[in-house]
């Protein structure tokens, strides 16, 4: 169900809520919005309060000039989760959605969260080699920042589309409109994120994270062995799959949910035994 909750005197926030019991709360990348989960948030609200939500400046979230940073999305979702008085929480962020969790986790520590899944996200997206788990090369990212702030940035954005949308035809209505949700954001904003983004480095972050926290990555098939690398040498206590494309938890729903829906289990079930 849409709802909205004011979460500072200049922000307020559109979100989706179904179902009751532990939360779970589904954070979307760059430009995006809650409806990008749609094919994850019923089959989860059977055993979850599942929750999406539009993030400042994204969809029908108050949008705002100051703030177009992960560090300040990172403060956003801790007031959300605050303003909602949300307990035992676990967060799954999608590409730069898992930046935000990680600046909530940074500034706010593990002591609400229960277990933290990214998809599809380095937690130092910028890629120094070639041989990086990342999102592009130095030069490539100053390509697309160019682009993102073209008088019409509507190439640039289908170009992304293309790339992390692979469904089959039957889903050309619902990627139509995601790109159409992209493209409403003002560029100069998107811009901003895009830059941002770039800058992030949560290596240590991350590292903590999966130190202190359940961690599952799931990550498209091409990431493989690159994620692989990173772990073993920042987070060898993080668990791996890979799944798809960029949008696997929507071109391989079912599939998606299975695999993460099994990792809670194992792991909140854990936490459960070892509370008694």
């Amino acid at each position: 169900m849409q709802q909205f909750v004011q979460i500072s005197d200049e922000l307020k926030i559109r979100y989706i809520s179904i179902g009751q019991g532990q939360p779970i709360i589904f954070i979307p990348g760059w430009t995006m919005t809650a409806d990008a989960f749609n094919r994850s948030l019923k089959p989860f609200s059977e055993r979850f309060q599942a929750i999406s939500y539009d993030p400042r400046s994204h969809g029908r979230s108050t949008i705002l000039k100051s703030g177009n940073d992960y560090a300040q999305h990172g403060r956003d979702l801790a007031a959300f989760i605050g303003e909602l008085g949300l307990k035992d929480v676990v967060l799954v962020g999608w590409s730069s959605g898992a930046l935000a969790a990680y600046a909530y986790f940074q500034q706010f520590g593990y002591g609400n969260a229960r277990a933290f899944v990214s998809i599809d996200m380095s937690p130092k997206p910028l890629m120094e080699s070639e041989s990086d788990w990342g999102i592009d090369t130095r030069e490539n990212i100053r390509l697309m920042l160019a682009s993102a702030t073209a008088p019409d940035h509507s190439f640039m954005v289908n170009t992304f589309a293309s790339q992390i949308y692979r469904s089959d035809p039957a889903d050309e209505i619902y990627i139509q409109g995601m790109i159409q949700q992209s493209l409403n954001m003002d560029p100069h904003i998107a811009a901003l994120l895009l830059a941002d983004v770039n800058l992030c480095d949560y290596t240590e972050v991350a590292s903590t994270t999966a130190a202190k926290l359940p961690v599952l990555h799931v990550v498209r098939q091409q990431a493989l062995a690159a994620a692989r690398k990173w772990m073993d040498a920042n987070a060898p206590d993080a668990e791996l799959y890979a799944l798809g494309g960029h949008m696997m938890f929507w071109e391989h729903a079912e599939r998606f949910n299975r695999v993460v829906a099994r990792f809670l289990d194992a792991k909140l079930h854990a936490q459960r035994g070892a509370g008694n």
